[in-house]
């Protein structure tokens, strides 16, 4: 056995355990970036679930104000009608001069 026989074999032999480290090299990373990538999947979902649920309680939100608005209008124009009639019940130029006690 010659001296290029041994080279050629200690070459073959290392370009087969370099192809061999790379390849395990390359599986690790496509796993790990499998594995990132599904986490984001499920971190992706989590966060729209999330964002339907609080879009869902500001829709509930917007409409309890819209009550609130509503029954607040209307408790102006009551408001404003009762002191309108208190203005009437008094005469024209408010002369009752008798103390009136709200009860």
């Amino acid at each position: 056995m010659g001296w290029a026989t041994a080279f050629a074999i200690s070459t073959t032999v290392a370009a087969v355990t370099l192809s061999v480290v790379v390849l395990i090299a390359i599986g690790f990373l496509r796993r790990t970036l499998n594995e990132g990538a599904l986490r984001q999947a499920q971190q992706m979902k989590r966060l729209i679930e999330t964002i339907a649920v609080l879009h869902q309680q500001q829709q509930s939100a917007q409409a309890k104000i819209q009550v609130l608005v509503e029954a607040n209008r209307k408790m102006a124009e009551d408001l404003s009608a009762l002191g309108e009639r208190v203005g009437e019940s008094e005469g024209p130029l408010g002369t009752s001069r008798v103390p009136r006690l709200l009860h």
